[in-house]
C-alpha cells in the first residue's frame, strides 16, 4: 500500500479532545522523562494545567496570530500533531510549539515529511521562517538534521532554533 500523508486542520471539538489527550500523553511520554534538563514540579504543573489549557485555547480561538492545530494523516490515521502560530507582524514567523509523531511512527522519516508537509502548508499561510525550541538532544539531532539552527535565546533562557 502506498502510504499517503495529509495535515488535518483541527476545528471541532471532537478533535480538540483527542488533541489534549494526545498532548498529556506525548508530555508525560517523552517530554518529562526525556528533557535535557529536568522539568521542575511547578512547570509540570503549569503544563498540565486548566490554565495552560485555557491560554492555548483562546489563542485558538482568536482573530489575529491565530494558533493552529493539525493532525498528520496517514491513510486515514491520525499518526502525529503539530502546533503553531504564525507572526505576520514579525515578518512572518511560525512558531512549532508542538510537534509530536506518535511512537510507533518514529525514525521512518515520517517527522521529515511531516515537516515537509508542514512548511507547504504554512507557507501558503505566509509563513516566511521558523521558530522552535527543543527538549532534548534526540529532539535537537532531528531539527538540525531538517536544516535548523541555533538563533539565541528566548525571555526565559531557552535556547531558539530556527529554519530559514
Amino acid at each position: 500500500m502506498v502510504k499517503k500523508y495529509i495535515l488535518y486542520n483541527v476545528e471541532n471539538e471532537a478533535d480538540i479532545e483527542l488533541f489534549w489527550q494526545w498532548r498529556e500523553k506525548y508530555m508525560l511520554e517523552d517530554i518529562i522523562p526525556n528533557s535535557s534538563e529536568p522539568m521542575s514540579e511547578e512547570d509540570q504543573k503549569w503544563f498540565f494545567s486548566k490554565e495552560y489549557k485555557d491560554t492555548i485555547m483562546e489563542a485558538f480561538y482568536r482573530k489575529k496570530a491565530i494558533l493552529r492545530i493539525i493532525f498528520l494523516k496517514e491513510n486515514g490515521e491520525n499518526i502525529g500533531f503539530a502546533v503553531y502560530v504564525i507572526y505576520h507582524s514579525e515578518d512572518g514567523k511560525c512558531l512549532v510549539v508542538e510537534f509530536c509523531i506518535n511512537k510507533g511512527y518514529r525514525n521512518k522519516g515520517i517527522g521529515t515529511e511531516f515537516f515537509r508537509l508542514l512548511k507547504e502548508y504554512t507557507t501558503k499561510e505566509g509563513a516566511k521562517y521558523y521558530s522552535l525550541n527543543v527538549s532534548n538532544e534526540k529532539n535537537k539531532k532531528f531539527w538540525n538534521k531538517i536544516g535548523f539552527y541555533e538563533a539565541g535565546k528566548d525571555e526565559y533562557g531557552n535556547t531558539v532554533y530556527e529554519y530559514r
